[in-house]
């Protein structure tokens, strides 16, 4: 390559890298409302789990995996709330195994349900992508109505905003 040519190499490969993060949303963005898609699974202990189990109560989807490093960082903070009782707290493990998600949640002491997603279909039906990333986590009141979203690591505020959202209509 010649000298000349490096420069603009280096100049397309910065406008690129720009607009991928342009385009590339950092928070829940649009929040689609609605009833939630309903789904049948199992979780990791092989028990069969229904959203519908959950009617009447308020619940946080918190869509992550074992191998996500925001993922395990926010998980004191879901193991928290899920100790309050005040939200349900649901695990969908999304693009890991079984073996490695059951063994990190027993390692953090959580006890909410880890959810089974084999096919990606519950993903897929909340807009759950590789890109931007995960976690992803869904806020839904106690009619089963999606009320907000947050994309990446959560914060204390985040989960206080989401909480407040699930709690709206109790």
């Amino acid at each position: 390559m010649t000298r000349r040519r490096l420069p603009i190499l280096v100049a397309v490969i910065a406008v690129l890298a720009l607009a991928v993060l342009a385009l590339r949303p950092v928070d829940s963005g649009d929040v689609a409302t609605g009833r939630a898609p309903a789904f049948e699974t199992f979780d990791l202990a092989g028990e069969p789990v229904a959203l519908d189990d959950y009617t009447g109560e308020p619940v946080l989807l918190n869509f992550w995996a074992s191998w996500c490093v925001p993922c395990r960082r926010e998980f004191p903070l879901l193991k928290e709330l899920h100790d309050d009782g005040e939200v349900r707290v649901l695990g969908v493990v999304f693009q890991d195994t079984g073996k490695a998600a059951a063994s990190f949640m027993k390692d953090e002491k959580a006890a909410w349900p880890g959810l089974v997603d084999p096919r990606g279909q519950i993903a897929e039906a909340y807009g759950v992508r590789l890109r931007p990333g995960l976690p992803v986590t869904v806020a839904l009141d106690a009619e089963g109505r999606i009320v907000d979203r947050h994309v990446g690591e959560l914060r204390r505020d985040d989960l206080d905003r989401l909480v407040t959202a699930a709690l709206s209509s109790t």
